[in-house]
């Protein structure tokens, strides 16, 4: 039998009333605070029995039903005034009327959340596991569209079907400590860390800390899956036990670039972070390096070494845009998306989704249809033509971006698109770092474009690019492009975020491009 102070939890206050005095007029009468009970717009007292998660408070709200209804039409007018694409002004207006929506609406679905940090790889491990549940015929509400903070996450939610069992949400590092009591994932996925938005972030460090905080907020139960080629993330949240993964290139896979050193073993690059022993600051001595700062590493000062992964893919055999085979647990995987970068992406979901209980061959077979989207190795179609686009925003992303076009002899032309937006970070110092003189010794031309394409145009230049006219337009930097080759082949379209929202944005609106729904063919390379 509940005592007066059991009653007090999951009870709803009459706002017409004093918070005192109904709190006292329901601890006497119990048929009205059963009663009160009854959701209506007021004040909202929560307590969880035995739950750390959530704290008992007072916040004004409005009924969730009424704050759905009014986030639904300001997305709707958002879109029919061409204000925006109507994916976070919902989830704005949800985070101020009603602030535990997230949490409520997360709570509902049955086969829990997994969540996706770090910072490059985020929207494409977790589409990956989106299509990999999906194929097993679970019914999964994410953020697809990239929108990766609270206001997104809610929009998502808002937007998902009362049938949605599962959620699979991209979250941005800063971000995550916030989120993660919110959402109370089963899983938890990390990628790397690599320097990034600077004038934000700081140094990776910081980053690092931001993760081990995450983790540290977990619901009990839940695993974390995370990047064992990134020593200082691996090592940050050692104490969870975390589940594995990593890549593995053959000798004579590895692709030198004009700023690298002579073999995968050489010394880092200046995409790469400092590599220090983790556990007592000593240099570390490369065993294998995948790329930047990412592979296998031992300390000669106090012993330590780097994990063996759980998941480990070893690169067989890559198609430069168009797909790359790599072995994991015993199968061989025909990836139809190139890039180490994505390697890395599979090993994650494949994890992920065991962690689910989906076994590694079926998460393989579902892999080999994944399509890219929204900017990450999306293709577009200009008059005719194919345009391909992908994500850059820091030196060590944009490195295996560059690695990836540098590797397929079909592109002879690229678009270097910049902008510095808050999303993209106002600090575009990076570019200074990153590796276009891999492009322009493979001898392809470089257009500068972006909001600072005459940043771009400069760096270019001391990369020995032939001097290009800087264009911010960016239909008039594809089209530019593509006069510089007429033969008709692909042209690359390498953008920061921000830059990227413009191409699409620009093609869309002037009917010249439409997204082609199916990935590039693959073509198994020359032995």
């Amino acid at each position: 039998m509940s005592g007066p102070a059991d009653r007090l939890n999951r009870v709803w206050i009459n706002p017409r009333a004093g918070y005192e005095r109904s709190v006292r007029r329901m601890m006497a009468r119990p048929r009205e605070a059963a009663r009160l009970r009854t959701p209506r717009a007021g004040l909202i007292m929560r307590e969880h029995t035995d739950d750390r998660w959530f704290k008992t408070e007072q916040r004004a709200t409005l009924g969730r039903s009424l704050a759905e209804r009014l986030a639904r039409t300001a997305g709707i007018l958002s879109r029919a005034t061409g204000a925006g694409s109507g994916t976070n002004v919902p989830g704005r207006i949800l985070e101020r009327l009603s602030p535990q929506y997230v949490a409520d609406r997360a709570a509902t679905l049955q086969d829990g959340v997994v969540v996706v940090s770090g910072t490059n790889g985020k929207t494409t491990t977790a589409s990956m596991i989106r299509d990999i549940l999906g194929r097993q015929g679970y019914t999964v509400v994410s953020n697809q569209s990239g929108g990766n903070l609270g206001a997104g996450i809610a929009s998502a939610l808002l937007a998902a079907p009362s049938s949605a069992s599962i959620g699979v949400f991209e979250v941005d590092e800063a971000a995550l400590p916030h989120m993660i009591p919110m959402l109370r994932p089963k899983v938890l996925v990390l990628t790397n860390v690599f320097r990034d938005q600077l004038d934000r972030f700081g140094e990776p460090e910081r980053v690092v800390e931001l993760l081990r905080e995450a983790e540290s907020l977990l619901p009990p139960g839940a695993r974390v899956v995370a990047n064992v080629d990134d020593s200082a993330m691996w090592e940050a949240v050692a104490d969870a036990d975390p589940i594995g993964f990593g890549v593995v290139l053959p000798a004579n896979n590895f692709r030198p670039s004009p700023k690298a050193g002579p073999g995968p073993t050489s010394q880092a690059t200046a995409a790469s972070e400092p590599e220090t022993c983790p556990a007592c600051a000593g240099q570390l001595t490369v065993l294998r390096r995948a790329v930047a700062n990412l592979g296998s590493f031992e300390c000669d000062r106090c012993g330590w070494d780097s994990a063996w992964p759980d998941y480990r893919a070893v690169v067989r055999a890559s198609g430069g845009l168009s797909g790359t085979i790599f072995e994991l647990r015993g199968i061989l995987v025909t990836l139809p998306v190139g890039g180490i970068h994505n390697v890395y992406d599979a090993a994650a979901a494949v994890a992920a989704a065991d962690v689910l209980g989906i076994p590694p061959v079926r998460s393989i077979a579902a892999l080999e249809y994944f399509e890219p989207r929204f900017g990450r190795a999306e293709v577009l179609e200009v008059d005719g033509r194919p345009v391909w686009l992908a994500l850059i925003k820091n030196p060590a992303g944009a490195g295996m971006v560059i690695e990836e076009v540098a590797s397929d002899p079909t592109i002879r032309v690229a678009v270097i698109s910049v902008s510095d937006r808050p999303a993209d970070g106002r600090d575009i110092s990076w570019i200074w770092d990153t590796d276009f003189e891999w492009l322009v010794a493979r001898g392809i031309a470089l257009i500068p474009s972006g909001r600072r394409a005459a940043d771009v145009a400069v760096r270019l230049k001391y990369a020995g690019a032939a001097s290009m006219p800087a264009l911010a337009d960016p239909v008039a930097a594809v089209r530019a492009a593509q006069a510089c080759d007429p033969g008709g082949a692909m042209v690359a379209v390498l953008a920061t975020y921000t830059a990227m929202l413009d191409v699409r944005s620009a093609l869309a609106r002037g009917r010249v491009a439409r997204v082609v729904d199916h990935p590039v063919a693959f073509t198994e390379p020359a032995q």
